[in-house]
């Protein structure tokens, strides 16, 4: 129950009491002693039950009321069996105050207001019903009759202390709804923005693409063309000329190459509209068609990680693959890929020539690449290891934690 409607009806409740014991049993009054020693002994029960009621359990209620905004305002740990044994409970012992004093009557405001905020609605009405019966009973008692100031008086005061009510469980779940339909537009912006975020990133990617493919890439094509061109019409006996033109060439040759990888690698990957398994089956089998025996086994029950996980995992399969076609000299290359609960694994093996993974960058097979695929690995809080001996081939184990999110 929200605080200020706790503190309004705690307020209500106290004052209603202290002003019908002030008529019934303050100066002036004609009770009897005996008698306002019950009336007293009854007041104080009555607020220590209702004390009980909104001690302790309404604070886990106040919680759960925000995350089902459709519940009733609940002030007594979501337990209906505990509402209506706490309601009777004071019902009873109000019941007991009304025999003596129809004063105490307005007490009906609050206990109204309660029997609309924790019952159900048919069984809230026939709670108003008896607790506007009791109280027109009293009254008629008091009067020595029943007329239509003991009936009118009654309905009248059930009416103004539930209908507000009514009208604040539906304002607040309305208040609530709103909450949730902002919460959930929040992270539908949220998602837009990522999503737009990522366009602009590949948007730009193949920009630069298009650019050193126009640019720096057609240019080294056409200095090998010229420095072809050269070698063919340099005299048998200019050697010197030959030799240089050649090491211009293979130096051409060599940058061209790695321009051609950075712009692979700035073009969109084959993920758009395959999932990774298949696109990493179908990059083991372009490999075999180099003569190398090639296998793609799969594990486990394939699940979306991301656009950024598929990228990382198939840049790492396509390097591993170009070592083992460049460097292994193998004759067969494996690679598995596995759907764990928590991770996902890449394995890639061959039985090549193998290397010492203790060696300097320039002097392993590695070189560049395989800091590029644990920079790869590493960026998305992922491992990458890479186990190797002379003439026992090579190991490369990937492994990325589910992004979050992402459920298995």
């Amino acid at each position: 129950m929200p605080p200020m409607l706790r503190h309004a009806l705690n307020g209500l409740f106290v004052s209603s009491l202290v002003a019908a014991l002030l008529v019934v049993i303050g100066p002036g009054t004609a009770v009897s002693s005996q008698d306002t020693s019950v009336v007293a002994a009854l007041s104080v029960l009555l607020a220590a039950t209702y004390a009980v009621g909104f001690a302790g359990p309404a604070r886990p209620a106040d919680s759960r009321r925000r995350e089902e905004p459709t519940e009733s305002v609940d002030t007594t740990g979501g337990n209906p069996g505990r509402a209506l044994r706490w309601l009777g409970a004071l019902t009873t012992v109000w019941a007991c105050l009304m025999a003596f004093s129809a004063e105490f009557g307005w007490l009906g405001f609050p206990l109204f207001a309660l029997y609309v905020l924790l019952l159900p609605p048919r069984l809230a009405v026939v709670a108003v019903a008896v607790g506007t019966a009791i109280v027109v009973a009293a009254k008629g008692a008091e009067a020595g009759t029943l007329g239509i100031p003991q009936l009118a008086g009654p309905l009248l005061g059930a009416l103004v202390s539930t209908l507000p009510v009514l009208g604040y469980q539906s304002l607040y779940r309305e208040s609530q709804a709103r909450k949730a339909l902002i919460a959930e537009l929040i992270v539908t912006r949220e998602a837009l923005a990522e999503s737009q975020r990522e366009a602009g990133r590949l948007a730009e990617r193949q920009r630069l693409a298009r650019e050193i493919h126009d640019t720096v890439a057609q240019g080294l094509s056409s200095v090998i063309m010229l420095l072809r061109a050269t070698y063919a019409a340099l005299p048998p006996d200019a050697s010197l000329a030959q030799e240089r033109t050649t090491a211009a060439t293979e130096v051409a040759t060599a940058n061209l190459a790695e321009c051609r990888r950075f712009l692979y690698e700035l073009s969109p990957p084959p993920l758009v509209e395959t999932p990774l398994p298949e696109a990493l089956r179908r990059l083991v089998d372009r490999s075999a068609e180099d003569g190398l025996s090639t296998a793609f086994h799969l594990h486990g029950e394939p699940y979306p990680l991301g656009a950024e996980c598929d990228v990382a995992l198939l840049r790492v399969t396509q390097e591993a693959l170009a070592n083992v076609r460049g460097h292994a000299h193998a004759e067969r290359c494996v690679v598995s890929l596995c759907y764990l609960d928590d991770r996902v694994t890449l394995d890639v093996f061959d039985d090549g020539k193998g290397f010492d993974p203790e060696l300097p960058p320039q002097d392993s097979r590695g070189g560049f690449g395989l800091f590029g695929m644990r920079q790869r690995i590493e960026e998305l809080d992922g491992a990458l290891t890479v186990e190797s001996a002379i003439g026992e081939g090579t190991a490369v184990a990937a492994s990325l934690p589910i992004p979050n999110g992402v459920t298995s």
